[in-house]
């Protein structure tokens, strides 16, 4: 080697370009990729890593819908039960990083998936028949925590349980379980912060019954679901603020009555109420709550069924409802399942369907959501 070719340390042809960024261009760089790409950058350096995992950053860095979680039921193959996961990002074909087998968690006779919410995910899971435990973990970070009981029996009547969480806020959750589910008589609600399960007697009306197959909306600190009396009721954290909410009316037109309430979800803080309406054809039509102090609604967009079910065959396209997985209000895109077992979007802004997915006839309705989580929430296992 000649003379002086050595390089010298320090020099910039040895020196890591990147290093060079300032941490704003760093994250600048990070939000224009994909979702999965974000989770590998994590392993760079523990400067990317911490970067990353800022809940400050958080909002300008891929949030994306990944897609759902769903489960089917078939008596004829082994196991009857199946958990599968639908991607929906679509970006560059690349799947996200996700596998609905949650293999990393540890071992038991069956996981049942209960909820999703901030990109933790609650499930039950199940040590023998008649015994289980909750279960909540990050797919991401494959970080878990396991409950300690609840004290509810698999064999006691009918319940709900929903997860709260909002890593904007704060890296602390909470699991509500309503007992039972179709006369609420009060809710017991776990926080991770003390780690202990507390009962709260119900101030709701009488008679109060919700849905455990409808999404409830976790937002402002407080878990809003829908009662089966067509009224949205909500709770907070620590169960000593108890809200019911009247669902808007469109005038002269009734709701449909069948065996679902609307739904709800929230975007931004903001609450919002989807239903659908015996019009001529159906139609689903969706509502911002603009004052919670005086119920207070606003109709955001209104979609006949017959553009819901546009790129299908079906029987039921102009007098049928669908059941709404969820409202993606970042993209302006509704996720709905028709009645054939389809999973299906429509976009809002072009007034647009398109097919995603055939579930099966053998598909639980039940789709839960799946938004990743980058950050490291879940330390302490137990």
């Amino acid at each position: 080697m000649a003379k002086g070719s050595k390089k010298k340390k320090g020099s910039s042809a040895t020196r890591n370009p990147a290093a060079e960024l300032t941490d704003d261009l760093i994250v600048e760089i990070l939000s224009r990729l994909p979702a999965k790409s974000v989770r590998r950058c994590r392993r760079v350096c523990r400067r990317w890593r911490r970067l990353i995992s800022d809940p400050h950053h958080r909002k300008k860095l891929p949030q994306t819908l990944a897609g759902f979680f769903h489960l089917s039921v078939n008596e004829s193959r082994f196991p009857v039960e199946a958990r599968h996961f639908v991607n929906v990002s679509g970006i560059g074909g690349r799947l996200p990083h996700v596998c609905p087998s949650f293999s990393f968690l540890p071992r038991f006779e069956r996981i049942s998936m209960v909820d999703s919410c901030g990109g933790l995910l609650l499930c039950q899971c199940f040590e023998s028949s008649d015994a289980f435990r909750y279960v909540v973990f990050n797919p991401c970070t494959e970080e878990w925590i396991v409950l300690p009981e609840s004290g509810f029996h698999p064999k006691d009547r009918g319940f709900c349980a929903r997860l709260g969480f909002d890593p904007d806020v704060s890296s602390q959750f909470h699991v509500f379980e309503f007992v039972p589910c179709d006369d609420v008589t009060g809710v017991k609600i776990y926080s991770s912060e003390t780690r202990e399960w507390n009962y709260r007697e119900s101030e709701w009306c009488t008679d109060t019954g919700i849905s455990d197959i409808c999404r409830s909306a976790f937002c402002n600190g407080m878990l809003h679901l829908v009662s089966y009396q067509r009224s949205i009721v909500s709770v907070d954290v620590e169960g000593r603020t108890w809200r019911t909410t009247k669902v808007p009316k469109m005038e002269g037109v009734e709701e449909v009555r069948d065996w679902l309430p609307g739904s709800i979800c929230q975007s931004e803080g903001k609450l919002y109420y989807l239903s659908q309406y015996n019009t001529v054809p159906i139609s689903l039509s969706i509502w911002l709550l603009e004052d919670y102090s005086k119920d207070e609604w606003t109709l955001k967009h209104s979609v006949t069924n017959e553009l819901l079910y546009e790129k299908i065959n079906s029987k039921y396209k102009s007098s049928e409802f669908c059941y709404v997985v969820i409202v993606h209000l970042d993209c302006n895109l509704i996720y709905y399942i028709t009645r054939d077992y389809t999973l299906m979007a429509y976009d809002m802004d072009h007034k647009e369907s398109r097919v995603i997915q055939a579930l099966g006839s053998d598909c639980i309705l039940e789709c839960l959501p799946y938004v990743p989580l980058y950050a490291e929430t879940l330390s302490n296992r137990s």
